[in-house]
């Protein structure tokens, strides 16, 4: 898949898929392959692998290259993959991203080197060198707080067009997880004709972002219960906007303030997954598991609002 092709293809909800253990914290890649499966079997446009839902950090190199090979494979070109390349330099997360390619996945999301980088110089070569060396489209990752550093992006969000620039074509998405609405709207109507801008805060925040262009957002819910996602896309594509508004205050916002109310929100999909009867499991350390009474706290909250079925006794 070319970089523009990937740019067309980002419409709709796009699940960050979470990377599933065993209790030795071993990969569990049957567990990756039956979720893989659940979201094709359920209509899912695009999945991402191996990004922060996904624990990257806590993977080594030959486990995120398992966990690429084993959703690329299973997706089988039914659903777009795109794998998350990022590292703490440049040189290595160029190495992955060729991984990525040569696995057939249909593109990479790389958030800039995590510990450092010198600015938003250094920031564009970082990009640049991955572009030069790879074929393969680039959704670029920048969570709040990177924003801050790379001179105040979120208030210079017209940097943008020269990070796109130095990509030399090949930048196919930004995910925008800044959680500013400003920013958001700003980079939405800037690179509406070069990139494909992605929300990444809930149906609630792709409300705004869907009326200044942004195809695509990244789904809350939706990682469990993917019809509703879906649903509210259609929605907002039919012009059904009181229906798509309906579906976020019935079902995105208590959803999302139930698991901000946990310790880790990883750890609270994992839990969900599990109570929805997919694969869920552990997270891995330092990261913490839901305590007990956290658990409940879900799974009274997505029973009240209709997402899990009552308990039997």
């Amino acid at each position: 898949m070319t970089p523009n092709q990937l740019r067309e293809k980002l419409c709709g909800p796009v699940v960050a898929m979470t990377t599933h253990f065993n209790d030795d914290y071993t990969l569990n890649l049957s567990a990756m392959q039956r979720l893989t499966e659940y979201y094709v079997e359920r209509g899912v446009p695009t999945v991402i692998v191996n990004g922060s839902t996904g624990e990257f950090a806590s993977l080594n190199m030959e486990e995120r290259k398992q966990v690429i090979e084993t959703v690329v494979r299973t997706a089988a070109g039914r659903m777009t993959v795109i794998a998350g390349s990022a590292h703490s330099g440049t040189l290595p997360a160029i190495d992955l991203t060729k991984f990525a390619q040569d696995a057939g996945a249909d593109g990479v999301m790389i958030t800039p080197p995590y510990y450092g980088f010198s600015g938003f110089d250094g920031l564009k070569k970082h990009y640049n060198m991955i572009s030069e060396n790879t074929d393969i489209g680039i959704v670029v990752y920048f969570s709040g707080a990177v924003m801050h550093t790379v001179t105040n992006i979120l208030a210079n969000p017209e940097l943008m067009l020269e990070l796109v620039e130095a990509g030399n074509g090949h930048i196919s998405g930004f995910k925008d997880a800044s959680g500013n609405f400003h920013f958001y709207r700003a980079v939405s109507l800037l690179l509406q004709d070069k990139v494909a801008v992605m929300g990444s805060n809930g149906m609630n925040y792709y409300l705004y972002g869907h009326e200044f262009g942004s195809p695509c957002f990244l789904t809350g819910l939706g990682n469990i219960w993917p019809q509703w996602e879906i649903e509210f896309f259609k929605c907002l594509q039919n012009g059904e906007r009181e229906k798509a508004l309906r579906i976020v205050k019935e079902k995105d916002l208590p959803y999302l303030k139930v698991c901000v109310k946990t310790r880790n929100y990883n750890a609270a999909i994992k839990s969900l997954l599990g109570m929805a009867g997919l694969p869920g499991g552990i997270v891995r350390p330092p990261t913490l598991d839901c305590t007990p009474e956290e658990i409940e706290m879900l799974r009274a909250t997505c029973t009240e609002i209709g997402l899990l079925e009552p308990l039997t006794v």
